[in-house]
């Protein structure tokens, strides 16, 4: 087959569309190669956070490709969605050329499938319920739901322009830790879950966790650029909480005190509830409500079982394996894009919190640096093994799915 202007154009326009729907580097690769190998092209596809470089042949004819491309760290799931059942149809050869360029073209200008007010209502519900996951009260949620309110204004104020993502952190920790210390004057709470809670679909957790999988994935250039970008966003949030604290010098910072946990029940119930606020914060299609809200929940219950097991901090690889061991097995069943739940569930097992409490620590002038230093090791610890658990769940599931249906 002759490579002509249009597949080119194609494979490079599928290839930017995928890594800005936040897909790890070795998945975008994956999929442009698939498509590439259905038009009868063949060729090397390498990307990174900002840059894309693909070499083609096909009839006797190479074409390099090389590009800057922009990177989008906001989670929509409607659009990740619309991609990979878009790449999966041009992989099976089901959509023509032509049809696939308009069809890429168009998801981008798609509207918003909910109001920007009911997301950032769904930011304040999600960060009283991340408070009551990771052990908060009645006092936490409430402080963790106005600030989540703050964050969802941040961050919608702001969505249209990739040039302050990384300001956002700054904003919401800034406005976040404000927030807390105004709350502190009316009543006391554990400043750290509360202010995690608030805002966190702004902490960079799950950047940090996407690099540690291409890292695993063998995405290395790719993978040390995220991990960058994510610790630069950490530095952020520790700015905006030192710029908090510089602001409120005249008066002095209410005590944290260590919150009184709900009980397992009602964590659960507001785990759920959280993965309802999640469709709305994430853009999910509205038909896959019960699966986001079913991904919350496992992996909140792997993490909670595999606590009582093993201590602390639980298995994160069996976690995540749980988890991604159902989202295969869903796809499998539904056709849906498996997706779907892995990125709602990571949320539940990223570990924002453990990043957050080290800032703070850091912040506190009679910290221990090598306190610190621990606190940040046993992040990247935790994100090597959901990265680890995720890996081992695709194996297993999807690539056992895809041999069995070539053969």
């Amino acid at each position: 087959m002759a490579l002509g202007e249009d597949k080119v154009a194609l494979l490079g326009e599928l290839a930017r569309a995928l890594h800005q729907a936040t897909l790890p580097a070795d998945a975008v690769e994956e999929r442009v190669a698939a498509v590439a190998r259905q038009l009868g092209v063949e060729g090397e596809i390498f990307t990174l956070q900002s840059f894309l470089a693909m070499e083609l042949h096909a009839g006797g004819e190479t074409r390099a490709v090389v590009g800057r491309m922009s990177f989008d760290t906001h989670w929509n799931l409607t659009r990740m969605t619309a991609l990979i059942a878009l790449s999966d149809r041009l992989a099976a050869g089901n959509v023509s050329v032509a049809e696939a360029r308009r069809e890429l073209a168009a998801i981008p200008h798609r509207p918003n499938p909910y109001p920007n007010a009911l997301v950032v209502l769904a930011y304040a519900v999600y960060g009283a319920a991340v408070a009551a996951r990771i052990g908060g009260g009645l006092r936490e949620m409430l402080v963790a739901g106005v600030v989540g309110l703050v964050a969802g204004v941040v961050h919608y104020g702001t969505l249209e322009s990739n040039t302050v993502d990384l300001q956002k952190s700054f904003l919401a920790a800034l406005l976040g830790s404000l927030g807390a210390f105004l709350f502190g004057q009316l009543l006391t709470f554990d400043e750290p879950r509360a202010l995690f809670g608030g805002i966190t679909l702004l902490v960079p957790a799950m950047v940090v966790t996407v690099g540690v999988h291409e890292l695993a994935s063998e995405a290395l250039e790719s993978g040390v650029a995220r991990l960058a970008y994510g610790l630069l966003r950490f530095a952020m949030m520790a700015a905006g909480i030192a710029a908090a604290i510089t602001l409120t010098s005249f008066a002095t910072w209410p005590p944290s005190v260590a919150a009184t946990a709900l009980p397992p029940l009602a964590a659960l119930v507001a785990v759920g509830v959280g993965g309802l606020a999640l469709i709305f914060c994430l853009q999910a299609p509205a038909r896959d409500g019960l699966a986001i809200v079913v991904a919350a929940l496992v992996a909140y219950g792997a993490q909670e079982v595999t606590k009582r097991l093993v201590g602390e901090h639980g298995a994160p690889v069996a976690s995540a394996f749980a988890l991604g061991a159902v989202a295969y097995l869903h796809a499998r069943a539904t056709g849906r894009a498996a997706p779907l739940m892995i990125v709602p569930g990571l949320l539940q097992l990223a570990p924002g919190f453990m990043g957050t409490k080290t800032i703070l620590h850091l912040l506190d002038p009679g910290a221990s640096m090598a306190r610190d230093a621990d606190g940040f090791l046993q992040m990247f610890v935790v994100a090597l093994q959901l990265g680890l658990g995720i890996l081992i769940a695709d194996l297993l599931f999807r690539r056992r799915r895809r041999l069995s249906a070539l053969a």
